[in-house]
C-alpha cells in the first residue's frame, strides 16, 4: 500500500477515498457500500483504492469514525470534570450509549464486525488524516478511547472501580463483569439493528440499567 504519510496528494487521496465512503453511508447505509461506489465518488477508478487501503471494510470503519466526534468532546470534557469513579464510569457509558444507538448498525460493524479486535491502528489513523478532530484526554480516558477492542474499552474504564464501596467489582470478578457488560452491549445493539422502530434513549438507559445492576451501583 502507499505511503500516503509522506506524500500530501496521496494523503488528499486517502481523504477523498474516506469521505466519499462517510457520504455513501450517510445516504445508502452500510449494506449498499461498495469498492466500486466508492471509487466513483471519490473520482478515481477501483483498483486506485487497493493502493491506500486493504478493502472497503477498512474504510467503513474509518468513515464510521466521524460519528464519533460529539462522544468524543464529551469524553475530553470528563476527564477533567469527573472526579468520583462511578460518576465518570456511567458518564462515559451514558455518552456512549447517547452515539451508538442512535447510529447502530454502525457501530455494531465498528465493534463486533471483521476488524474490531484491531481498533487501535484504525483510530490512529483516523486521526492522521483528520488531525483537527483529534480530541485531548485524561491518560486513563485516552487508554479506553485507543482500546484495540470493545472488551479492552470497557475494561480500561470498568478497572477504576475495582474495590470502589459502592460497586461489588473486585480484582477476582472483573473480566467477568466486563465479559456480560460487553455482552449485554451487542444484545441490545442487534435488538436495535432488527428493530429499528425502537427508541434509541430506551435502548440507552435499558443499557445503563443493565450495568448499574451488573457492578452493584445503585
Amino acid at each position: 500500500m502507499i505511503d500516503w504519510e509522506k506524500d500530501e496528494e496521496k494523503r488528499k487521496n486517502a481523504i477523498a477515498f474516506v469521505e466519499a465512503t462517510q457520504a455513501l453511508i450517510d445516504s445508502e447505509g452500510l449494506e449498499k457500500i461498495s469498492i466500486r461506489k466508492i471509487a466513483e465518488k471519490a473520482g478515481f477508478h477501483n483498483s486506485t483504492i487497493y493502493l491506500y487501503f486493504k478493502d472497503a471494510n477498512q474504510l467503513i470503519l474509518l468513515a464510521s469514525l466521524k460519528h464519533f466526534n460529539a462522544y468524543s468532546r464529551k469524553l475530553s470534557e470528563y476527564g477533567a470534570m469527573i472526579a468520583s469513579p462511578t460518576d465518570k464510569f456511567l458518564a462515559v457509558w451514558q455518552a456512549f450509549g447517547e452515539t451508538v444507538f442512535y447510529k447502530p448498525h454502525i457501530f455494531r460493524n465498528f465493534f463486533f464486525g471483521k476488524y474490531s479486535d484491531n481498533l487501535t491502528p484504525i483510530i490512529n489513523q483516523y486521526y492522521r488524516l483528520f488531525p483537527e478532530e483529534k480530541p485531548v484526554y485524561t491518560g486513563e480516558i485516552e487508554e479506553m478511547y485507543y482500546g484495540g477492542n470493545i472488551s479492552d474499552r470497557c475494561l480500561q474504564i470498568l478497572k477504576p472501580l475495582t474495590g470502589v464501596e459502592a460497586t461489588h467489582v473486585t480484582a477476582d470478578n472483573l473480566q467477568l463483569v466486563n465479559t456480560i457488560i460487553v455482552a449485554c452491549l451487542k444484545q441490545l445493539l442487534d435488538q436495535i439493528c432488527a428493530d429499528t422502530t425502537l427508541d434509541p434513549d430506551d435502548i440507552n438507559d435499558q443499557m445503563i440499567q443493565m450495568i448499574c445492576y451488573i457492578v452493584g451501583i445503585e
